[in-house]
């Protein structure tokens, strides 16, 4: 989802994560949690949350979109489970990379 839209806040609610949150940009690159199943399953009572820094973040200047491609592409190829967060209008760049998100999954 984009900066400041809540990604942090939202993982740490329902997963009991404890990433760190604040009103402005606080999430830098990818950071992981593990949680815990209260079933295992397929024998395993763990689990991986990633949790990204915000998409088109303004701190990144020109390299944005082929960071935010490369974030993206890596968090869909180590996950089973992608959940998208997007507050407010679907901007430009948030539609390219949904529609990335899309093919991908589709191969």
């Amino acid at each position: 989802g984009p900066q400041s839209s809540g990604k942090s806040t939202l993982l740490n609610y329902c997963f009991g994560c404890k990433f760190l949150t604040s009103a402005g940009r606080c999430t830098r690159g990818i950071f992981a949690s593990l949680a815990k199943l209260s079933t295992p399953i397929n024998g395993s009572d763990q689990f991986l949350i990633l949790d990204t820094e915000g998409l088109d973040a303004v701190e990144r200047g020109n390299s944005i979109k082929h960071f935010d491609r490369t974030m993206v592409l890596f968090c869909l190829a180590v996950s089973q489970v992608v959940i998208i967060n997007i507050n407010g209008d679907i901007g430009e760049q948030m539609l390219n990379l949904l529609q990335i998100c899309a093919h991908s999954l589709l191969k």
